[in-house]
């Protein structure tokens, strides 16, 4: 095994040639000046760390340093396709540069650094050969941000008793850790987590300006004098450690003259509700309901139950105030969707420790109607065939308050046709209706659920109906419904169906019929029947500032216990169980974006009752590649599987129960036209689908049978992009070759698992898409 990698490697290499040869012209970093003043302009500002940092620690201290330049020096460009515009450069002046340093200065003290030293030298490039006369100042300031203060000893100092207990007691989760860096920031956010501990315990009034961080660099017995010699070299060895590992001690206490008043606690006394609160409902005559825990609803239309507006209340009557449950419903309000502007007041009572609440809610209009309309470009089931343009169009119908509860309710047609090479002939037809409602809450309530795992929840109703008629090859109706739950917390999110059931009808045309006789496969791909099964999908999404990721994962079980219920119902159950993972990590650098993904699937059939000799998955459940947003080289389903050499009339459509892909892509901006943003792309595509059991003998080489087969089978592709973004949607070209086909036709058999086989720049396929693919 170990002696295929350095031939993967060295494959690997071959495959991101033509990529890389593409990714130097972006890079190149050639920056043209349009519109440059006479006198010696702004050209590069260029900043040099000098100290003991991380690669990490360097980029990130470099470009908040940056974000410190005078707007005067900074140099702003705009991408194109091989260079970069830098449009009416500043006029130098050294203020200016002058004006950096202080900011600079003034960042590395709140970040903790004290004994800085920061200098810039210009240098004058003249370039006589431009008219006019280019006259370039290039600016390099070098920083020298010296040692990093740590802290060193933290205390309190609250002169009240109660938040005194309450501070000391949240200790542990205090910002400031002896031992870490001292930064401004982290006394700041240390402030604020007080402020937001004190309001959650019924101090609403409590604001960080009553707080103050006090902070000491010196230790003060270094100024004692002393006349023993011994002390004296004591304190000299104390003065050279902290020269070497300089140290804050930080104590956070009230600011002198702070506003005492503001130290009183709260109560919920009573909340009112004006679920349709708009400037034009002041004329119209109102209706005021009490219902339980103190709560009013002030109706002027009767648009929402009662019921659940209180419902969504974190706070009744009574309660201590606390900002924490205060945000929960504000928050929770505004993600219902039903308003379009949400505002709580809280109304402090005079001479009183009881604050009132109004919530007032703008409604969002009740209906919307949206048409969508769209094209692509499809390879026809026989090589005979050729292209088909396909046509479709998709009218959505929205209600955001169905049942007077918030309920999104959305009914959606979609009607789409598949025209032949001579524009005339319908050679597909598709016709579907789906319905959904998501439910902003547990249905049914199981009262056993914390209520704060509840906050988060939607339940998921849908069903759809639809029919595809394939002339003279098939007319397929299904039908598919679902009851489900989906669940977030924090950057996470968990997605079930309970049950999810699809069902598939076909019903075999002549010529699909004369495909099951010369390929007997897909008589078993080409199946009807019924899946009743259960689904689940995780999703976490991760990253920092500059570089995140997505993982995502789902599973899907259809008769292991069901199909085992002896019921006639059941005899044509589908049983399988299905499971596939994707990770993509988006790092940008500078303008530009780099997307790296890899994914992964597998699915295992099983017998059912009445079609022992039932291989596959369900062709609606398979796993292929190809088209826009897969191996973008070949035609969608026109891969594999494995290093199977097949005509399209023998195998007209290319499948498996195993899937691997991997995929690289670098975003880079173009250009404008008519104020829509052009950005270009440069991908490199690797994967295949595979059988993984040798009992499916029709696709010779198509099982996966080694871990050496795997990588010989792995096909790749490569090209270049075009992406209009429309801020609404994004359309998308991709131009893909194939750098290595391990399923090529066996009249090109000879170029079988060859790189850069009878490779021909204009021998590729063009995928239109629309967004990005590989999305978070």
């Amino acid at each position: 095994m170990l002696s295929n990698r350095p031939q993967f490697i060295f494959a690997a290499w071959k495959a991101s040639a033509a990529g890389a040869v593409l990714l130097s012209m972006v890079s190149c970093g050639v920056v043209v000046p349009k519109n440059y003043p006479s006198k010696p302009f702004v050209y590069e500002t260029n900043i040099s760390l000098e100290g003991n940092f991380s690669k990490d620690e360097e980029d990130d201290l470099t470009s908040q340093l940056q974000n410190q330049l005078h707007d005067s020096i900074r140099v702003r460009t705009v991408g194109k396709l091989l260079w970069e515009t830098l449009r009416n450069p500043p006029v130098y002046d050294s203020s200016n540069a002058e004006s950096s340093v202080n900011f600079m200065r003034a960042l590395l003290h709140s970040m903790g650094y004290f004994r800085d030293t920061i200098t810039f030298d210009t240098t004058l490039v003249v370039k006589e050969n431009a008219v006019p006369p280019q006259n370039r100042v290039i600016i390099d300031f070098k920083v020298k941000p010296g040692k990093l203060y740590k802290i060193d000893s933290i205390s309190f100092n609250i002169t009240h008793p109660e938040l005194q207990n309450l501070t000391l007691a949240s200790r542990d989760q205090s910002l400031l850790k002896k031992g870490e860096a001292f930064s401004k920031y982290i006394v700041a956010a240390e402030r604020e987590r007080l402020v937001e501990l004190h309001r959650d315990n019924g101090y609403l009034q409590f604001t960080s300006d009553l707080l103050i961080g006090y902070w000491d660099t010196l230790d003060v017995a270094l100024l004692q004098p002393t006349v023993d010699i011994n002390e004296q070299i004591i304190l000299l060895e104390r003065l050279q450690q902290r020269r070497e590992n300089p140290t804050a001690n930080i104590e956070i206490r009230f600011k002198p003259g702070y506003d005492s008043t503001k130290l009183k606690k709260y109560f919920v006394g009573t909340t009112t509700i004006y679920p349709d609160f708009s400037d034009d409902t002041s004329s119209l005559r109102s209706q005021r309901v009490t219902i339980q825990n103190g709560v009013d609803i002030v109706y002027h239309r009767y648009l929402f139950k009662p019921g659940f507006l209180a419902e969504n209340l974190f706070f009744k009557r009574g309660d201590l105030y606390s900002q924490r449950k205060f945000q929960q419903t504000l928050n929770r309000f505004n993600i219902l969707g039903a308003w379009k502007l949400v505002n709580i007041e809280q109304i402090p009572r005079a001479d009183s420790d009881t604050v009132d609440f109004n919530i007032l809610l703008n409604p969002a209009d009740k209906y919307s109607i949206t048409l969508n309309v769209e094209g692509s470009r499809n390879s026809g089931l026989l090589l005979s065939e050729g292209t088909l343009i396909g046509l479709g169009g998709n009218l959505q119908f929205t209600d955001r308050n169905s049942g007077k509860s918030a309920n999104l309710a959305t009914t959606s047609f979609r009607y789409g046709v598949e025209l032949g090479a001579d524009t005339q002939l319908v050679e597909t037809r598709q016709v579907s209706l789906s319905h959904s409602i998501y439910f902003p809450r547990m249905v049914p309530n199981i009262k056993a659920i914390p209520a704060k795992f509840k906050e988060n929840f939607r339940t998921v109703f849908s069903m759809a109906l639809g029919n595809t008629e394939r002339r003279e090859f098939f007319n397929l109706t299904s039908i598919n419904a679902s009851w489900g739950y989906d669940f977030q917390w924090k950057n996470k999110a968990v997605s079930i169906k309970i049950p999810n059931i699809e069902f598939a009808y076909l019903n075999a045309r002549q010529r699909l019929e004369d495909i099951f006789v010369t390929s007997p496969i897909f008589r078993s791909v080409f199946n009807e029947g019924f899946v009743f099964s259960l689904q689940g999908s995780f999703q976490v999404l991760g990253g920092k500032q500059r570089a995140s990721h997505v993982f995502r994962t789902s599973f899907e079980e259809s008769g292991l216990v069901t199909g085992l219920i002896d019921l006639k119902t059941f005899d044509d159950l589908f049983r399988f169980v299905k499971l596939d993972g994707e990770f993509i990590k988006n790092f940008e650098v500078g303008k530009k974006e780099i997307v790296l993904r890899a994914y992964s699937g597998i699915g295992v059939a099983m017998k059912t009752r009445t079609k022992k000799d039932s291989l596959n998955l369900p062709f609606f459940k398979q796993f292929y590649a190809g088209g826009p947003n897969s191996m973008r080289a070949w035609g969608l389903r026109l891969l594999g599987p494995g290093s199977t050499l097949k005509y399209r009339a023998e195998a007209p459509l290319r499948f498996g129960d195993f899937q691997f892909e991997t995929n690289a892509e670098l975003r880079f901006p173009l250009t404008t036209i008519a104020g829509f943003r052009v950005n270009g792309a440069v991908f490199t595509d690797v994967g295949n689908v595979w059988f993984i059991s040798k009992e499916n003998d029709f696709y010779p080489e198509g099982h996966l049978s080694s871990f050496s087969k795997f990588f010989k089978d792995l096909a790749v592709g490569s090209g270049v992009g075009f992406r209009i973004n429309f801020e609404f949607l994004i359309i998308r070209l991709d131009y893909g070759l194939k750098i290595k086909n391990p399923s090529p036709e066996p009249v090109n058999a000879a170029g079988q698992n060859k790189w850069f086989y009878d490779f021909k720049p204009f021998g590729g396929i063009l995928q239109l898409g629309i967004n990005y693919p590989f999305r978070f």
